[in-house]
């Protein structure tokens, strides 16, 4: 049976440390895919998230999918940003990173995620989304990150997806998914609203509305990157999804240890995650990247971290 590319479970979305010579080239990817693929459902990547600057942001490159998928196991489902400025820029990318599948001819399992109202209003998302997804050849996943849109377009418009909207887009089969980033109560709205769709998953992006109130597909996790087994541990725990340590007597304990790293770290992270997690990496080896530019609290945040780990972990040794 083919993987599914909406998996139950622990997303991680890659660190990705562009070169500072070469913006274009990742730092560390076959290290950091090769620590995390294990212990992960799928790899998210995401150039947004991890840009150093607003000035600089963007969606996947042709090059950095072409290596992600050389790096990654067959059937580990990758997911990949699309989106662009425009509505045409998006389409636009969308359409080489295609080539790319096809020059490769990699029918692995792929989604391409797209944030639309960074570019795009509600009113005509549907008709929209109908005439993207006609002209694709993976499916799409669509991604509800206000605060995305504050941090590099910082505009007046609607920032999140209206619930009668998404009842719409779940009509195109196409559409796989939901990363939904905002508030609780906004997610429970959008739960209800794909009930109509079966295999429809949403998935919670941001970790502390996880780590509160667990949704029932998984979690979009950039804290994964340093604790990729606590983190899958945590997750199949609240998915009531079978893990290995099930039926062993020191099963409560692990978990209990899991989550008591993950919350420990997340606290200290979760000011600048896009900053600190690499800087982390940085001090492990793992990448090579410079923590001269984060702040004072930064730095001090990264401090503690790699007090309580000093090194990269294993979890249960």
């Amino acid at each position: 049976m083919a993987t599914p590319v909406t998996p139950r479970g622990l997303i991680c979305s890659l660190a990705l440390v562009p070169n500072p010579e070469n913006p274009s080239v990742y730092q560390g990817l076959e290290s950091l895919i090769a620590r995390l693929q294990p212990a992960v459902a799928g790899l998210f990547l995401d150039p947004m998230f991890w840009c150093p600057s607003a000035n600089c942001c963007g969606p996947a490159s042709s090059s950095l999918l072409e290596e992600a998928i050389g790096l990654a196991p067959p059937d580990l489902p990758l997911w990949v940003r699309i989106t662009g400025s425009s509505a045409e820029q998006t389409i636009h990318i969308c359409h080489q990173l295609e080539n790319v599948c096809r020059r490769l001819k990699y029918r692995g399992p792929l989604a391409w995620v797209d944030t639309p109202l960074f570019y795009h209003s509600n009113r005509g998302l549907p008709e929209y989304y109908r005439s993207l997804l006609g002209d694709m050849e993976f499916n799409l996943i669509v991604d509800n990150d206000p605060q995305l849109i504050r941090k590099i377009r910082d505009t007046t418009k609607r920032k999140n997806i209206r619930t009668a909207v998404l009842k719409k887009l779940v009509q195109e089969p196409r559409l796989v998914g939901l990363v939904h980033r905002g508030d609780l109560r906004r997610g429970i709205n959008y739960q209800r609203a794909v009930r109509s769709r079966s295999g429809f998953l949403v998935y919670d992006g941001r970790e502390s509305n996880f780590l509160k109130r667990p949704s029932a597909s998984g979690v979009i996790s950039v804290g994964a990157n340093l604790l990729p087994y606590e983190w899958r541990t945590i997750t199949l725990a609240s998915l009531n999804l079978e893990d290995g340590h099930c039926g062993q007597p020191s099963s409560f304990r692990h978990l209990w240890e899991a989550g008591q790293r993950v919350r420990t770290l997340q606290k200290h992270y979760k000011q600048a995650p896009d900053r600190i997690i690499p800087a982390v990496l940085a001090a492990w080896g793992l990448i090579s990247a410079k923590s001269d530019g984060l702040t004072h609290d930064e730095q001090r945040a990264t401090k503690t971290i790699l007090e309580h780990l000093p090194e990269p972990y294993t979890f249960g040794t």
